[in-house]
């Protein structure tokens, strides 16, 4: 399992691309002007909201949504910063916290996607895959995420949830647990 701790707020998983939630807690302009048409249809006639209250209210919404946007923009433009970091270190020697194992073959102990774990098989799933004895090593590999390791970070992997990890001989680090850099 990754763990990743956003550097500027300190929250744990969060991810470098914006999120895309698309459920309910969403309100789109449409929906916001089905509301603005609801609320014309029900309002008192002997008392009708003013025709500022509803440019007041879309307003509102208009500079709701230019703050999403703008919170996105400094999301994806974090996301490069941390990408650009990690580059850095390729060729460096590192010391960090192995977070996720990779296993041998693609279905392992672990599934992987972009080569880091994001599930882990069952008992009867590791029987089924185990059957020819190819994941032995991959079964040691798991038991060792949270551990130190030190290397020569080789390539940088960029997870599917966006964020990018080092590896270093095969091993997953993130680069908030690096502890030196030679």
């Amino acid at each position: 399992m990754t763990i990743n701790i956003d550097p500027v707020t300190g929250l744990q998983n969060a991810s470098l691309a914006p999120a895309k939630t698309g459920g309910s807690q969403d309100l789109s302009s449409v929906d916001f002007m089905k509301l603005i048409i609801a609320q014309m249809r029900n309002q008192n006639p002997l008392d009708p909201q003013s025709d500022t209250d509803f440019m007041a209210q879309m307003a509102q919404f208009e500079a709701l949504n230019q703050s999403k946007a703008a919170a996105q923009t400094l999301k994806v433009l974090q996301g490069l910063g941390e990408l650009g970091n990690a580059a850095g270190l390729i060729g460096k020697t590192i010391t960090g916290r192995q977070v996720s194992a990779i296993g041998i073959t693609r279905d392992s102990v672990a599934r992987e996607r972009f080569g880091a774990v994001y599930s882990l098989l069952s008992t009867n799933q590791k029987a089924e895959v185990n059957l020819d004895d190819r994941v032995q090593a991959a079964i040691a590999d798991a038991e060792n995420a949270g551990t130190e390791v030190t290397g020569i970070v080789d390539r940088v992997l960029v997870g599917p949830d966006g964020v990018p990890v080092l590896s270093v001989n095969g091993k997953v680090i993130d680069q908030f647990t690096i502890s030196e850099v030679r």
